[in-house]
């Protein structure tokens, strides 16, 4: 539990002080379509920068699977977090809603699943199933496949890692846990 306290004080320090910058602008646009860039374009810039973090270990991770394609996995970094993009986050608002899912579990799941009609608690609907809205929100642009796997089940709290997992997807959920 420490070590998970540690991680996500890490997590809500780099929200805080990172910078989405201009390199990181031209890392997105090399690998996402025009239609993927312009919805991750409306994500927050802790958000741009978290996924953008991800997508450089998916690509440090491929280069040890010859059998992965580098852009893809890139891709797959990149998009995981999209369905973000309904939440309308600011920083303080996410450390809010990890800090009730890491020590309110039973609340963070009962409001969440309150938030699918109650807009009092959507943000917090939203923040529990951004991997699968991400993945739907995708396909309707013409994303399939791995990718839209990985999206929709990235999150180790809704899909627990199995041992069937593709590899992009597990090699995504190992990428976005050791930040």
């Amino acid at each position: 539990m420490l070590s998970r306290a540690i991680y996500r004080f890490r997590q809500f320090w780099n929200a805080v002080f990172s910078q989405y910058c201009k390199n990181d602008e031209k890392f997105a646009a090399l690998y996402l379509r025009p239609q993927e860039l312009a919805i991750f374009n409306q994500l927050p810039g802790f958000e741009k920068k978290h996924s953008v973090v991800v997508a450089r270990k998916m690509l440090a991770m491929s280069r040890l699977h010859l059998d992965l394609d580098p852009s893809k996995m890139a891709r797959v970094g990149l998009l995981h977090d999209i369905g973000k993009v309904l939440e309308r986050n600011n920083v303080a608002t996410k450390a809010v809603l990890v800090c009730l899912r890491f020590f309110l579990p039973g609340a963070y799941e009962y409001l969440a699943e309150k938030g699918r009609t109650n807009r009092l608690f959507r943000k917090i609907y939203l923040y529990k199933y951004h991997g699968e809205l991400g993945a739907e929100m995708l396909e309707k642009i013409g994303v399939s496949g791995d990718i839209l796997t990985a999206v929709k089940k990235h999150d180790p709290k809704n899909e627990p890692p199995a041992g069937d997992d593709p590899l992009e997807l597990a090699l995504l959920k190992r990428a976005d846990s050791s930040l």
